[in-house]
């Protein structure tokens, strides 16, 4: 597993202040509503052929297009699709960069203290009752997702 070290106060800053920086350039702070969300028509790669053949083909022959499509609007909103395309590519990026990492810190965290736990069993399944504390302190927090489970049976 690779080393980690931890962000230094000033590192940690000029990452947020670059982050607020980003929010802040972005033109159009829209925020949506999950109805919202689901209401809209979705341009993806298959739509998005579809969407640039028919402004290609509305430019070619603008008579054809009816008189409340906006042919210009559609051309520079294709060109700002794109261009929030290629910025969420490089977020996803960042942001899949940072849930590796995180992962990596967190399943090195948890094999620590499940092993300090394992000891805490161990140490009280021989009577010591200093173990036996540290297990039933961390026994509720320890039994999540699988294990809740396998606590529940134990309690029946």
């Amino acid at each position: 597993m690779s080393n980690f070290r931890g962000f230094i106060g000033s590192e940690l800053l000029a990452i947020k202040q670059h982050l607020a920086s980003i929010k802040s350039a972005i033109p159009n702070k829209v925020k949506l509503l999950p109805s919202e969300r689901r209401s809209l028509f979705k341009l993806h790669l298959k739509r998005k052929d579809f969407a640039l053949k028919a402004i290609a083909l509305m430019r070619k022959s603008p008579s054809s297009a009816p008189s409340y499509v906006d042919i210009q609007a559609c051309n520079n909103y294709m060109l700002l699709f794109e261009q929030y395309t290629e910025l969420m590519v490089e977020v996803d990026a960042v942001k899949r960069h940072l849930e590796d990492a995180r992962l990596l810190v967190g399943h090195e965290i948890l094999k620590q203290t499940r092993s300090y736990f394992q000891n805490a069993k161990n140490g009280a399944d021989l009577g010591d009752h200093h173990f036996e504390k540290i297990v039933e302190s961390l026994k509720p927090f320890y039994a999540v997702g699988r294990n809740s489970k396998k606590l529940e049976e134990e309690r029946e």
